[in-house]
């Protein structure tokens, strides 16, 4: 019996450092969990325009109607990528509508054709020029001003830093109204939040459709705002 006792004496002693991390490892971390959000915003010149073009005809015959949008649009096109050959033309919108009479018994008496296009160009400086070159054909819907991807990915480096360190500077101000000194903050966990962006600047314009040659008209490209949020745990040991 003794020696029964003596084997199972052993047995705790092995075990005793093995219980002892168990039990420490289910009491609660020493030190103030604190939870902080921290911010960066950099403002860059805007370096990409997308200026949006109509044309609409309406006539009493579907084909002349389709055919004078079909005739303006390629005038159009053809001028946008004679007076900026880097810029990116897209046609969209095509679409066909019939015009009916007033009255009880309505009738189609016509039809309006419609279709968009957009040019997309980081060539700022030839931009009025490039406008006017399509507006003998085209109206002007709008000219949105905004940043290019390569300069939102340039920034991106920036932002996460300017966040982190907003935020390392909001716990060490938390800290020290609370009496911890910098070096007894442990930042446990970092979450980046999305990354936005300022909405772009429209310049809305109506222009008439001429045949003659129009003035260059005057824009100002004007300026981005990009933020990013960060949110990180920091334990504040005693």
């Amino acid at each position: 019996m003794r020696r029964v006792w003596a084997m199972v004496a052993i047995a705790l002693a092995a075990l005793a450092p093995a219980i002892a991390q168990a039990q420490s490892s289910t009491l609660p971390p020493a030190g103030t969990l604190v939870l902080m959000t921290g911010a960066a915003e950099v403002e860059l010149a805007n370096d990409e325009a997308v200026a949006n073009f109509f044309y609409e005809a309406q006539d009493a015959d579907l084909t002349r109607a389709q055919s004078l949008v079909n005739q303006r649009v390629g005038d159009g096109t053809a001028a946008l990528k004679r007076a900026d050959p880097k810029a990116q033309v897209e046609t969209s919108g095509y679409s066909s509508y019939p015009v009916y009479s007033s009255g009880a018994n309505r009738v189609i008496t016509g039809w309006r054709v419609r279709q968009g296009v957009t040019a997309r160009t980081e060539n700022l400086a030839a931009l009025p020029k490039t406008v006017a070159a399509a507006q003998p054909f085209l109206a002007l819907g709008g000219v949105d001003f905004r940043l290019s991807k390569a300069a939102r990915d340039k920034v991106e480096a920036q932002l996460i830093q300017l966040a982190i360190a907003n935020l390392n500077s909001r716990f060490a101000a938390a800290g020290q109204s609370m009496g911890v000194s910098p070096n007894r903050i442990r930042i446990e966990e970092i979450n980046f939040g999305v990354r936005e962006a300022g909405p772009p600047q429209p310049m809305m314009m109506r222009a008439q459709i001429a045949s003659d040659a129009v003035t260059s008209p005057t824009f100002e490209s004007g300026r981005s705002m990009e933020r990013l949020t960060v949110t990180g745990k920091a334990r504040f040991l005693p």
